[in-house]
This record gives C-alpha cells, structure tokens and sequence, in this order.
C-alpha cells in the first residue's frame, strides 16, 4: 500500500520534470534488523519484520519495519533490545526508531521509507532520522519457560534485486532468551 502510493508519487513528480525516458541510473542498498535479549529465570525474546524493496521506471521504494521484545521474570530480569537501518542510493530516507523500556522489558520498534526518483539525480539523499527513547515504571507478566522467536516476511521486486535474512534464536533454560534478524535488500 505505501507502494502504490511512493509510485504514485514519483509518477506525478516524474510528469512534472519530464518523461520517464530521462531517468537516471537506480541502485538502491537497504538493511535493517534488531536484536532482542532477556536473562532470567523465565524468559521471552522476539525479532519480527518485514521490508520490501522495488523497482519501477519512475523509481525504486523500500519501505520496511522491525520490531524486537524481551522480557525476563526471576533471576537477573535484564532486558535489552535494539535496531537500525541503512540505506544506501536514494534521494529520499526516513527511518524512525522508539524504544520503550520497564523495570523487566523493552522493546524497540523502527520503520524505514526510503525513495530513489528515477527522473531525479538530487547529488544527496535527504535523510529524516528521528530517534527516541522512552522510561515506564511498569512490570512485565512472563509466562514459565524459556522462548525465543523469529519472524520475517522480506521481498524483492525488480530485475538485478538480491536479498538476504540472516537469523538466529536461542534459549537456555532458566537463563536466557535471545532473538535477533538481519535483512539486507539491493537494486542495481
């Protein structure tokens, strides 16, 4: 949906500057992922994401979003979670990344959307960044065992795209719980 409608855009600006024939060579190089890691007695610790990255012949969008949890109940009740992302060849980037932490929990959640205009060469990217970190004094319940999960959903449309996850989950009985994903997307 936020697609279509970077599409749509780059088709009105392209309409505006000029033909689609005019375009400038597209290369766009697009990473996010996280981590997620608890100690405890009983532990959770959870990676979720999704990106898509695509190509048309008014331009390339990436858009994507992450969010990592943990969470510890007994023993150490440490927690800590991060993300980011990266984009390389496009005229236009906002990522936005929140982290919220508990007295037991924290979770971080980024978004990325990312547009490189094929009727554009701006010589620059124009990058919105903004990051903010937030303090509550509340308890997380967490459920006995020890679990960590991983979920991703990752696409590619257009020619000459590459992409590649790469995840890992583990848990140790009353210890620890951890999640983490890397994807890393291409055009060009």
């Amino acid at each position: 949906m936020v697609v279509d409608y970077l599409e749509n855009l780059a088709e009105t600006v392209a309409g505006a500057l000029g033909s689609a024939s005019e375009q400038s060579p597209s290369a766009m190089d697009v990473e996010i992922g996280g981590t997620a890691e608890a100690g405890g007695e009983h532990t959770r610790a959870s990676a979720d994401l999704t990106a898509e990255l695509s190509d048309t012949d008014y331009g390339s969008f990436a858009v994507g979003s992450g969010t990592f949890f943990a969470a510890a109940e007994g023993g150490a009740e440490t927690a800590a979670t991060n993300a980011y992302c990266d984009v390389e060849g496009a005229d236009f980037v906002f990522t936005r990344t929140t982290t919220t932490t508990g007295e037991n929990w924290s979770e971080t959640k980024t978004q990325l959307i990312a547009v490189d205009f094929a009727c554009i060469d701006t010589g620059s990217t124009l990058m919105i960044t903004p990051q903010s970190s937030y303090l509550l004094d509340s308890y997380q319940q967490v459920e006995s065992g020890n679990v960590a999960t991983v979920n991703f959903d990752v696409a590619v449309s257009a020619t000459h795209t590459d992409a590649d996850v790469s995840t890992g989950a583990i848990a140790i009985e009353d210890t620890y719980s951890g999640s983490s994903i890397n994807a890393s997307l291409a055009i060009g």
